[in-house]
C-alpha cells in the first residue's frame, strides 16, 4: 500500500459541550462544504447533507475523524467501482478509495458518490477500513459477493469485497 493521501488528526470531530458528534460532524461539513472536480466523474458535492446521509449508517469515532479525509480521498483517490444502482434507480454508484492516516494508523477510506442520472454526483457515505484487522483477522470475502449488481451489500462489507478483487492478482 502506498503512503497516505491526508493525516488527519483524532478527536477533532467529537461530541462536547457544544453538541452531539453528528451536529459537530455537519457543522464541520458545513464549514468546509465544496464542489470537488474530477477529470474523470466531473464535479463532486461535499457537504453536511452528504456527512449526514454517511453517519445514518451508523458511526464510531474513527469514522468520525476520518471525515476531514474524505474531500481529499475524493479529490485525488483512485476510483475502484462504478456500478449501476442496486435496486434499478436511474443512479450509479462510484467507490473511490486512497490511503489515510489518522495520528499514528493507517487506514484505507472508501467514498461512495451517487450520481442520480441527469444530475451532479454527490458524496453519500464514507467507511474506514483498517488495515491491521484486515490482515490479521483474516476476514472471509466470497468471490461471489464481489457482484455488485447480483444484491445489495452495506458497510464495510461492501468495500472490503472491492478491496479483496483490487488486491487478488494472480
Amino acid at each position: 500500500m502506498g503512503n497516505p493521501i491526508i493525516k488527519v488528526k483524532s478527536n477533532v470531530i467529537r461530541a462536547d459541550q457544544k453538541g452531539s458528534a453528528i451536529k459537530n460532524a455537519r457543522n464541520w461539513a458545513r464549514l468546509n462544504e465544496q464542489n470537488i472536480c474530477r477529470k474523470d466523474i466531473g464535479i463532486v458535492i461535499f457537504n453536511e447533507s452528504g456527512v449526514k446521509d454517511s453517519l445514518s449508517h451508523g458511526f464510531g469515532q474513527k469514522k468520525l475523524d476520518a471525515i476531514q479525509a474524505v474531500p481529499e480521498v475524493i479529490k485525488i483517490g483512485k476510483i475502484v467501482e462504478m456500478s449501476s444502482d442496486f435496486y434499478g434507480k436511474p443512479k450509479e454508484n462510484i467507490v473511490i478509495m486512497a490511503p489515510i492516516q489518522i495520528e499514528e494508523e493507517m487506514s484505507i477510506l472508501a467514498t461512495r458518490i451517487v450520481k442520480n442520472i441527469g444530475n451532479s454526483n454527490r458524496f453519500y457515505v464514507h467507511e474506514v477500513l483498517d488495515i491491521p484487522s484486515q490482515n490479521k483477522k483474516g476476514n472471509t470475502i466470497r468471490p461471489s459477493a464481489l457482484d455488485l449488481t447480483a444484491r445489495p451489500q452495506g458497510g464495510t462489507a461492501l468495500y472490503i469485497n472491492i478491496l479483496h478483487d483490487i488486491l487478488d492478482v494472480k
